[in-house]
């Protein structure tokens, strides 16, 4: 997954992840600490409100310190200042967030509530000893301690309120891709908004398929575990026991096992490197066509000793599947994993090749007077997903996935424990064997997301509350785990 980034100054970081709780009680004039950098702070926030990039350009000039002036061009300025109110819309100023020890008086930090994603943002604001700024960030922020506590409320009211905020939304443009729903296995809200392709203005449906990005990971893992439990492969298995010569031939592979593939812990990287930008995607259409683009790959610590998130350790874990099990992983993951589960609309489509129902992704790029250009990803992301992600699916054939697994008909309970659990001992707290792992105020949540230039998706399965929340956007920039935080602060306030 690439990150969610934007240049404001020396970076502003759009936010990934929403913490809000709605309504938030503003002051009408809360008061701010009397420093140099406070003053630069609330006067930033209310060029935001006022939306008057001529305005925005002129103070930037003025009061930023002349390195960030000499390090960023200003047309980057402007167009973060129109992405900004684009994403964010109205900010309301709660107030100041204090700290101990207490930070130097050339930070200042506010607590704003952004209105359109409904949403709390911390603005971290940094000048030097003449008061110019030096560093702004804005980023998700916890709620504020003093708020009131949030309304309770049932399945059923957590559902029409996050039906609500898609809508929402969807009108802004900041959202396009569907959306579901459920409780203990009843599915409480379906959604299907915007466009699913630009250039034939076909509208999304429910049956739309979209990327996954990395959320085939979990599928790899779950394959994996599926071979230990029939014996024909060891979590605990040198890498170099299943694989050819030629796959790695710079990598001592009896220190890499299995394991640490599937926990991001093996030392290895990514194949999407500049040599992957120069070359043609239609070279890679089966596992083993990736050999020469991991050729030259070694090791960039002892396994088991760091957590690196590592495409090339998943794609050798598809190579290893293929090995143990004697088929194509393709077919595999088919016959025994999405077929089973009955995920039809599941797969690794060869996107060369005509497919039905396939959402193009798309960026945007916002100029300096807030119009947007769409530019879709055709040609950035694979012809091909496979063991590391690239794979297409459904909201409802998520759903599906979901309920296979908890009712054990994809791995055994005591796979999934594995699966399902953090492995603190191997530098990994929070993830498991192919999936997330995490403990929330409603108990454990696994699942796993994706995104790359036009690709948002999650999966999230709350084990304990009996909730899954399955969302996926054709909008890169974390369109979908922004509506999945969403749905995460409902069901908070419902617990």
């Amino acid at each position: 997954m690439r990150a969610r980034t934007i240049a404001l100054l020396l970076f502003l970081l759009a936010p990934t992840i929403a913490l809000a709780q709605t309504p938030p009680p503003y002051s009408d004039s809360p008061t701010l600490p009397q420093t140099p950098a406070y003053e630069r702070a609330g006067e930033l926030v209310d060029l935001l409100n006022k939306g008057d990039a001529g305005a925005f350009e002129a103070y930037v000039r003025e009061h930023s310190a002349a390195s960030v002036l000499e390090q960023i061009p200003m047309d980057q300025h402007r167009a973060a200042f129109a992405q900004m109110r684009r994403e964010n819309g109205p900010l309301e100023l709660h107030g100041a967030r204090s700290y101990d020890p207490p930070r130097p008086d050339t930070t200042a930090t506010l607590i704003l509530w952004a209105s359109w994603p409904e949403a709390w943002r911390g603005l971290v604001l940094e000048v030097d000893g003449a008061g110019k700024i030096t560093r702004l960030t804005m980023n998700p922020a916890r709620p504020p301690s003093d708020l009131p506590k949030a309304e309770a409320l049932t399945p059923e009211q957590v559902a029409e309120k996050l039906s609500g905020f898609v809508d929402r939304a969807a009108a802004r443009d900041a959202f396009s891709g569907t959306v579901l729903l459920a409780k203990d296995g009843k599915v409480l809200l379906t959604k299907a908004v915007g466009i699913a392709n630009r250039d034939f203005d076909v509208p999304v449906t429910l049956d739309t398929k979209f990327n996954l990005g990395s959320m085939n990971k979990m599928m790899t893992a779950v394959a994996c575990m599926q071979l230990v439990e029939q014996g024909k492969l060891s979590l605990d298995d040198p890498i170099g026991k299943h694989l050819a010569e030629d796959w790695l031939p710079k990598v001592d592979k009896s220190k890499v096992k299995v394991r640490h593939l599937l926990t991001h812990t093996s030392g290895l990287g990514s194949y999407f490197t500049e040599e992957w930008d120069r070359t043609s995607r239609a070279l890679y259409h089966t596992v083993s066509d990736w050999k020469p683009m991991v050729a030259d790959e070694t090791l960039a610590f002892e396994p088991g000793t760091q957590w690196a998130y590592s495409n090339t350790g998943m794609l050798i874990a598809g190579a290893i599947v293929e090995a143990a099990s004697g088929s194509d992983y393709y077919e595999y993951v088919r016959q025994h994993i999405t077929g089973p589960a009955g995920m039809t609309d599941t797969d690794c489509y060869e996107l060369d090749r005509a497919n039905r129902r396939i959402a193009v992704g798309y960026d945007k790029a916002f100029a300096p007077d807030g119009s947007v250009t769409y530019h879709n990803n055709l040609f950035l992301h694979v012809m091909r997903g496979g063991p590391a992600g690239g794979g297409y699916s459904t909201v409802t054939d998520l759903f599906r996935f979901d309920q296979a697994l908890r009712a054990g008909k994809l791995v055994k309970q005591a796979s999934l424990d594995q699966l399902w659990q953090a492995y603190p001992e191997l530098s990994d707290d929070n993830y498991g064997l192919g999936f997330f792992v995490e403990t929330s105020p409603v108990g454990r949540i696994v699942g796993h997301s994706g995104g790359f230039n036009g690709i948002s998706a999650v999966l999230s399965m709350y084990l304990d509350a009996g909730w899954t929340i399955s969302v996926m956007s054709n909008y890169g920039d974390g369109a979908a785990t922004d509506v999945e935080a969403k749905a995460r602060e409902l069901i908070a306030a419902g617990r």
